[in-house]
């Protein structure tokens, strides 16, 4: 019979990498007014950031989804469920 012990094997979690989609994506989010006010934003550039892009949104650079879509909504979002591509 093999014996048992109390060893507690820890769990190792690995981060999901969100990258932005690339340079030149449209994007729009509607906001939760009546009636529904689309949002438009663009993915550009950004030589600083640690990918190298960026949300520009009302000529303001944002590194995250979430922070832009913070901006248009004023209150805390989740920017991956409000931002959505605009199909050419």
């Amino acid at each position: 019979m093999a014996r048992k012990t109390n060893e507690v094997k820890k769990r190792t979690r690995t981060k999901i990498k969100r990258h932005l989609p690339p340079i030149g994506t449209n994007l729009v989010c509607y906001r939760r007014t009546r009636p529904k006010t689309p949002y438009y934003a663009t993915i550009v550039s950004d030589p600083t950031a640690p990918d190298g892009r960026a949300i520009k949104y009302n000529n303001v650079l944002y590194r995250s989804l979430t922070a832009a879509a913070k901006a248009v909504a004023g209150y805390s979002v989740n920017g991956w469920e409000a931002w959505h591509i605009i199909e050419k």
